[in-house]
């Protein structure tokens, strides 16, 4: 592992079954923030990166941040009592962890970008901790996105043409599911685009694979609520 940091945790650290470390901006957020990284890879990963807006970058050994957010990206849940051994098992699991500082722009001051790599896969989250666990994730894969995880969550990847949210939504109203928002990006006209549809039910396996089916999706991705 290229940054290793070993610490004793002691039971302030563990805060019952809502969050694992001493601050919900600084733990139950960014192992949320960790989670949606390994969600959106959907593989183990080998590497992963945490780029860290400098506020961050100050604060994140002192608040747990290192670990929540390693262990959420090794899929991890926020009141997993194992969360505080992140680091280990990662190392353990020959997972590479990289901790470094870059300023991200005009983002909230507990923001950091992802870079998560499989075996046979990648993917890149940018996204902040805003306080009690909550998240918002802004950029997903070089797409701006409006993803907070909170809801059953519908991920596109496509070619951009007209009919394409027509024909997606359309599968999803005669599955009997209501869409509760919908957000679109593309890089440029006629070219990859990003679809975001949060739903009020889960969405099943066969719409899903009805969704897989439109022609130019490039591909369709169903996410749980984050735990």
């Amino acid at each position: 592992m290229a940054t290793r940091h070993d610490r004793k945790v002691s039971i302030l650290d563990v805060m019952g079954p809502v969050m694992v470390g001493p601050s919900s901006s600084h733990t139950a957020g960014t192992a949320r923030l960790g989670r949606v990284a390994r969600e959106i890879l959907d593989e183990d990963p080998v590497e992963v990166r945490f780029i860290l807006h400098p506020p961050l970058a100050a604060t994140y050994r002192g608040h747990g941040s290192d670990f929540a957010l390693v262990g959420g990206s090794i899929g991890l849940n926020v009141d997993d009592p194992r969360i505080p051994e992140a680091i280990r098992i990662a190392e353990q699991m020959g997972v590479e962890i990289v901790f470094t500082e870059e300023d991200l722009g005009d983002v909230h001051p507990n923001t950091v970008r992802i870079e998560i790599r499989g075996k046979s896969r990648e993917a890149e989250i940018t996204g902040s901790s805003i306080g009690g666990g909550v998240i918002e994730v802004f950029n997903l894969n070089g797409f701006q996105t409006r993803f907070k995880g909170d809801s059953p969550t519908l991920l596109l990847f496509y070619r951009d043409r007209p009919g394409m949210i027509s024909e997606v939504t359309r599968i999803i109203a005669e599955e009997g599911i209501n869409i509760a928002s919908l957000y679109c990006s593309r890089k440029q006209r006629g070219k990859d685009a990003f679809m975001q549809i949060d739903v009020d039910s889960p969405l099943g396996h066969e719409a899903l694979a009805r969704i897989c089916a439109v022609g130019d999706v490039a591909e369709a991705k169903y996410l749980d609520r984050i735990p």
